[in-house]
């Protein structure tokens, strides 16, 4: 059985246009953001993918509880 040998955590943010959009009400000025968990195994061939998507806010608290 494969075991997991590493767990990388990506910062990955794609700001929205000068217009704003995808703005609203309660966030006036988005960025939107995923926090990218990758699990390396012993077997090359298995990768494991997970993702936490924010609006920016937030995404550096889950890109330490992803590294904890």
């Amino acid at each position: 059985m494969p075991k997991i040998t590493r767990a990388e955590a990506i910062d990955v943010r794609f700001p929205t246009s000068t217009m704003l959009d995808g703005s609203d009400a309660m966030n006036a000025d988005p960025d939107y953001s995923a926090a990218y968990l990758r699990l390396h195994t012993d077997d090359p061939t298995l990768v494991g993918t997970s993702f936490v998507f924010t609006i920016g806010r937030g995404n550096e608290l889950q890109i330490k509880a992803i590294a904890t």
